[in-house]
């Protein structure tokens, strides 16, 4: 019994003993992992993605693991240091190093944003003292493609630090386990590398400081390309420095130069289209109480002769610019330059971007070289996005547009809670008096300053800009080039500034801008005749499938004439009524898909729609459709809601 009974005992004492080891083993973890310097775990927010029009994602969020060592479980320091190192890309010593120095603590993390795979290798390797956490990265797929807009976040992905990230962190951060929302941008990834391709090209033998590159539709105001050099890869954003972290295209301040004659243009033709009739003289020099204006090439002063405003456009003559602004007065003048948006800033992003608002004198503050100066771009500054945006507005026809990045904000159930809306302000342009201005930029670059942007598959118009740059001494040996550009020429759909900041030598708006603006608009023409989702609204487009249609039409008809069938509705009515029926019949003949409705009427879509029950049609605008979504060709089943823009 005695034997029974201490048996017994010395079983009780080694189970609590076992039980009380385990207390403190759980313990000791405990104290490991309530360090001030663990990383978040699972439980943190997942970051929502950005993605571009095209749903190519531009940042992600994706699961990583961070390496920790407890010293005092490390059998052996040096072995763990080296088989670790191989692992890790990184020195043994330099682990081992970390390790002495952190020896008297009980944990401390070794490496973070390790890939789960790698961690896993280690973890495999069962080092006694290696531990390992789970946490969230942010990734930027495409490396340094629209970098300075994006920005980035800290490493653990829950810090926004600059760019896209950081305006809309608040949509973009989830809580708990839940991942934020999706923002899908305006950009076109495509166009985006393109635009960075052509300006680097630009930028690397220039010596300029910066350069940017935006394009817009002048329609929309969907900004879809916005390209700032330098440029870093926001996944290592800690290896460059802040000048390479810029969003240019909203923060940059410069004197716009020469683009600046086509606003001031504008403006008295607006006010005084006699003035085409009116012949002006350049000598080279226009002198004036307190200073003087010259026209320069290479250096030199450089006089036009007897020219009209056509011929002070295609030349980009100072003297006679002023002359012509000088046909209107001053309040005339600065009411066309706010119209065009040159006193505020763009709202292209929300508050907290760093978008500046440029500077022009108030009015009040205007003496008489003011008026001299402002309408050739010196004395007033912008930024590119500005700059664009009014030049939007003179080429669509008066309608100064507020540029968006952001296309819409989509939760993770699929629910749109945001999506960018078309805003625009009226402007007192006529026009058919901008048509005129038009022909005139078309001969900037047909004969003009901005040959070089000239292009023999369609037809531009636009207008180039050179101004030196100034410090608090004065101007200095450094300039701005630019070139404003638009097409297709007859109807402009798409609005693209290059601008190069900083150049120092002999250096134009033509003949470092423009050939760029050639280079890229070039680049991207193939994508209109591959349907891009982009350009199937651009008119380069539209003109050849109306004429396809045209002829197709004609044949139909013929056709009908002849055979006199009973089958389909009745023939007679107008001719116009004739070719509706001919269209509906058309767009019945592929079953199965969405239709292609650009270049019909609205009610050609809406019989069709009549036709396919299943399908809710949306129709924003009146008279032909110009786009549609989903594209054309798209499965029925997968389209079970149709959009319709029509003009």
């Amino acid at each position: 019994m005695e034997k029974r009974r201490l048996r017994l005992m010395l079983f009780l004492a080694f189970l609590g003993l076992g039980f009380l080891v385990v207390l403190g083993r759980a313990a000791y973890l405990a104290g490991l992992f309530d360090l001030s310097d663990r990383m978040p775990g699972p439980g943190s927010s997942i970051r929502g993605p950005i993605k571009d029009r095209r749903s190519i994602s531009l940042a992600v969020t994706e699961e990583a693991s961070t390496i920790g060592l407890a010293p005092p479980e490390l059998l052996d320091p040096e072995f763990t240091a080296r088989y670790l190192a191989g692992y890790l890309e990184t020195d043994s010593g330099e682990i081992l190093r970390k390790i002495y120095l952190y020896q008297g603590r009980k944990y401390f993390l070794l490496q973070r944003q390790v890939d789960n795979f790698t961690a896993q290798q280690i973890m495999d390797l069962r080092l006694p003292g290696v531990y390992r956490e789970y946490e969230n990265r942010r990734v930027y797929p495409s490396g340094r493609l629209a970098s300075n807009l994006l920005g980035f976040t800290g490493r653990d992905s829950a810090q926004a630090l600059a760019g896209l990230e950081y305006v809309y962190n608040d949509v973009l951060t989830g809580s708990g386990y839940e991942r934020g929302p999706t923002l899908y941008l305006t950009i076109d990834s495509i166009l985006q590398y393109r635009m960075e391709k052509a300006l680097r090209k630009g930028f690397e033998g220039s010596g300029a400081d910066r350069a940017v590159g935006i394009m817009m539709d002048v329609e929309t105001g969907e900004v879809l390309a916005v390209a700032n050099l330098p440029d870093f890869d926001p996944n290592f954003y800690y290896r460059d420095d802040a000048a390479a972290k810029g969003n240019w295209a909203i923060r940059l301040n410069f004197e716009p130069g020469s683009t600046m004659k086509v606003f001031a243009a504008a403006a008295v033709l607006n006010e005084r289209p006699e003035i085409l009739n009116k012949r002006f003289m350049c000598k080279g020099e226009f002198p004036f109480q307190g200073g003087s204006v010259r026209c320069l090439r290479h250096g030199k002063t450089q006089a036009h002769g007897e020219l009209d405003l056509f011929g002070i456009i295609e030349q980009s003559c100072n003297v006679g610019m002023i002359q012509a602004a000088s046909t209107i007065d001053d309040a005339t003048l600065y009411k066309y330059l706010v119209e065009f948006g040159f006193q505020e800033r763009t709202g292209v992003l929300p508050e907290g971007s760093g978008e500046t608002r440029g500077y022009m004198p108030e009015l009040k503050s205007w003496v008489q070289s003011t008026h001299y100066y402002t309408p050739i771009g010196q004395g007033i500054s912008v930024t590119p996005m500005q700059l664009l945006r009014g030049y939007s507005a003179l080429v669509n026809g008066g309608s100064l547009l507020q540029p968006s990045l952001m296309k819409r904000i989509v939760a993770e159930e699929g629910v749109v809670l945001d999506e960018m809306q078309i805003l625009s302000k009226p402007t007192s342009l006529r026009p058919e008096r901008m048509q005129i201005l038009n022909r005139m930029m078309r001969a900037v670059v047909a004969t003009g300053t901005g040959r070089a942007a000239n292009l023999k598959e369609i037809e531009i118009i636009g207008k180039t800009g050179t101004a030196q740059k100034s410090s608090a001494a004065g101007y200095i040996d450094r300039y701005s080039t630019s070139f404003l550009g638009a097409f297709p020429a007859d109807r402009p759909r798409y609005a693209v500034l290059i601008l190069y900041d900083g150049v120092g030598g002999d250096q134009s708006g033509g003949g470092l801008s423009a050939p760029v603006f050639a280079e890229f608009v070039r680049s991207i023409l193939p994508l209109i005749e591959a349907h891009s989702e982009v350009f199937d609204v651009a008119d380069y487009e539209r003109k050849r499938e109306k004429r396809e249609q045209a002829d197709e039409q004609k044949r139909e008809e013929q056709g009908e004439r002849d055979r006199e069938s009973s089958q389909d509705e009745p023939d007679g009515g107008t001719g116009a009524e004739q070719a509706y029926r001919l269209a509906v019949r058309r767009l019945k003949a592929r079953e199965g898909v969405v239709p292609d409705f650009r270049n019909h009427p609205v009610r050609t879509a809406i019989e069709w729609s009549a036709m396919h029950t299943g399908i809710r049609l949306n129709v924003r605008g009146s008279g032909y459709v110009f786009r549609q979504q989903p594209a054309p060709g798209t499965p029925l089943r997968d389209a079970p809601e149709l959009t319709l823009f029509a003009e």
